[in-house]
């Protein structure tokens, strides 16, 4: 559950949450890349949570023109599949 502040930094160093999620996507990688992205554990134990992240996200870059797009979604794809069960 994000807190009344939380905002505050993604208004100071993102354009956009599209912008956040490509960053997070793309530029980091590992356990920085998963705190970052918001996975944990139950993303690999739990295959629904898993879905639902992934569709939200694949959500917010199916319709993005940023120019990191497809690099995003093949990094995403690539974290969904290590989820999947």
């Amino acid at each position: 559950m994000k807190k009344k502040g939380d905002n505050l930094m993604e208004d100071l160093y993102f354009k956009s949450h599209e912008a956040k999620i490509i960053f997070g996507l793309v530029v980091l990688g590992g356990k920085p890349q998963m705190d970052f992205l918001g996975i944990d554990y139950s993303h690999y134990s739990d295959k629904k949570i898993a879905e639902i992240w992934y569709s939200n996200i694949k959500d917010v870059l199916a319709v993005s023109k940023h120019e990191m797009k497809d690099v995003a979604l093949e990094n995403l794809e690539k974290l969904y599949k290590g989820m999947k069960h």
